[in-house]
């Protein structure tokens, strides 16, 4: 290489080549595509995957052991250049592809918005250097850097939205030239601080380097010991769990409620119907996060690309039956917790400044029966996410694992692409399409009793009894709150109700999962053994 800096690029583009080509496959294919599809749910999916590419690109890290998503390169200390250029060179790399990928987005992505292009652009080049700088220097933290990069970016987000809020023109600090400021100098403090970090970390003080950041890693690697003796090994490892992934869900709602939320309720708190929309987004939030809470948690260990059984776990005097079973219930503890805070700050936020002069139409004698139902049935579709892929997880089969988790992309994709709100509508269109639709779900759930049954046979018959008990309970709450939307339904829309009802009985027998996990515990004594 010609220069220290141009070796630097190269190993960038080197490592990163794949999600590089695909950034530019997305780019040309939208653009060959025309201006049909412009600023329509396809491409707004297409450009958050290519964004996204883009900064799993710039994370620049290499292994940390368990710290998941890896360290600042210590190999890169033995490089004649100076710390300055060591940080410099990514971060300026970083910027300047997340801007080029924004000018090639910029028309695909044009709506009409009320944010400016340069503000934009000031917003994303800032979040690659918070971004990068989050990774590098709050090391300790682990897995939890997750979190705090998905707090920053709704903060980015919100700061983004802060302009376009009534009244306009925005007072001072709402504006666009304040706003950009501020946050061009958050992303220059924290580019001086990973500076000093990295250069503390090449000179030798690691622990020096360290001390601002354990701050933040005491919540992540140094949580309460338990000091007095475990009842059972299994509840020594409902402890140990816990600790590994079962914080996950109820800390990333929390988050969002704190960051996202409760900030949004206020400014909106003078529209009864931004109220009523930002209600449904929190009761669909534990949901939402559930899936890819779940789909790290569902892996041997929390957030490893390594789907192999840990040392520490395979030699624990439990069965595969029982680590099973723990997961299963510190997945039931999280989305319970995660559920009470969601209810705790809607309690707060209606009672307080909520505007909900404009109560929904279903208000009446029952509303706090559907309330209810309501609230169960999202506990019980969180906790279905957090455990549904714990088969494939388990395994150790990463195609296995690779392609449950490629389902429920492709799905998501479908919904937004054939826009999933119109279903009702079109099946309101013409009643016999409810037959076929009716037809394919009762093959499933044939297909899912048959399998449930064999996978079943060889688990212990303590766990099948209380399996079994929790699966009716789970699917008759599904079952109620279904039957009632179909009674409300009725008494607006011309339906065919017993057609409608009989989906909704099906839909309830294949929600909650029953086959998938009794394949689990043989799944993971196959890969305990290996």
């Amino acid at each position: 290489m010609r220069s220290p800096t141009a070796a630097l690029l190269w190993e960038i583009w080197r490592q990163h080549r794949a999600p590089a080509v695909a950034i530019a496959g997305l780019t040309v294919v939208v653009r060959l595509i025309g201006g049909d599809l412009e600023s329509s749910p396809l491409v707004t999916l297409l450009a958050m995957t290519a964004f996204l590419l883009l900064f799993g690109a710039f994370n620049y890290t290499e292994s940390g052991g368990n710290r998941g998503i890896g360290r600042f390169p210590r190999r890169l200390f033995t490089l004649p250049v100076t710390s300055l250029r060591l940080v410099a060179v990514p971060l300026l790399a970083g910027i300047a592809s997340i801007e080029l990928l924004y000018l090639l987005w910029m028309g695909p992505l044009s709506g009409g918005g009320m944010t400016s292009t340069p503000f934009v652009a000031i917003l994303l080049a800032a979040f690659m250097v918070l971004y990068m700088c989050a990774i590098w220097t709050l090391e300790r933290a682990g897995s939890l850097r997750l979190v705090m990069l998905g707090a920053l970016a709704i903060a980015v987000f919100i700061v983004g939205l802060l302009p376009s809020f009534p009244p306009a023109p925005p007072p001072l600090w709402r504006s666009e030239a304040a706003l950009a400021g501020i946050v061009a100098a958050l992303a220059l403090v924290a580019f001086l601080v990973a500076w000093r970090h990295v250069a503390r970390l090449r000179s030798g003080g690691e622990r020096a380097a360290r001390r601002g950041e354990s701050r933040f890693g005491g919540i992540a690697s140094s949580a309460p010991a338990s000091r007095r003796p475990f009842a059972s090994a299994a509840a020594a490892h409902v402890w140990f769990e816990w600790r590994s992934s079962g914080m996950a869900l109820p800390v990333i709602v929390g988050a969002v409620l704190l960051v996202f939320v409760l900030p949004m309720s206020w400014i909106a708190r003078g529209s009864a119907e931004d109220t009523v929309r930002l209600l449904l987004v929190a009761l669909a939030m534990p949901i939402v996060l559930a899936v890819p809470v779940g789909i790290a948690a569902s892996k041997p260990t929390f957030w490893s690309e390594d789907l192999a059984v840990p040392a520490f776990v395979a030699i624990r005097p439990l069965s595969a039956e029982d680590l099973v079973a723990v997961k299963v219930r510190v997945a039931a503890v999280s989305a319970l917790l995660a559920w009470l805070m969601v209810l705790a700050s809607l309690a707060l936020w209606l009672s307080l400044w909520g505007n909900l002069s404009s109560p929904p139409r279903l208000a009446g004698q029952r509303m706090t029966g559907v309330a209810v139902l309501v609230v169960l049935t999202g506990m019980i579709l969180t906790w279905r996410f957090l455990v549904s892929r714990l088969w494939s997880g388990l395994s150790g089969n990463r195609r296995l694992f690779e392609g449950s988790v490629m389902l429920t992309v492709v799905a998501a994709i479908a919904a937004i692409v054939l826009d999933a709100s119109k279903l009702p509508g079109w099946l309101l269109e013409e009643p016999a399409r409810f037959v076929p639709l009716g037809w394919i779900a009762a093959i499933a759930v044939v297909a899912k009793f048959a399998i449930a049954a064999y996978a079943w046979r060889g688990v212990a018959a303590r766990y099948r009894r209380i399996y079994l008990l929790s699966w009716v309970g789970g699917t008759a709450s599904l079952l109620a709150l279904g039957l009632v939307a179909c009674g409300a339904a009725e008494a607006y829309l011309p339906l065919d109700v017993d057609h409608m009802r009989g989906g909704v009985v099906l839909l309830a027998l294949l929600a909650v999962p029953l086959a998938r996990l009794g394949l689990a515990p043989s799944a993971l004594s196959r890969n305990r053994h290996r």
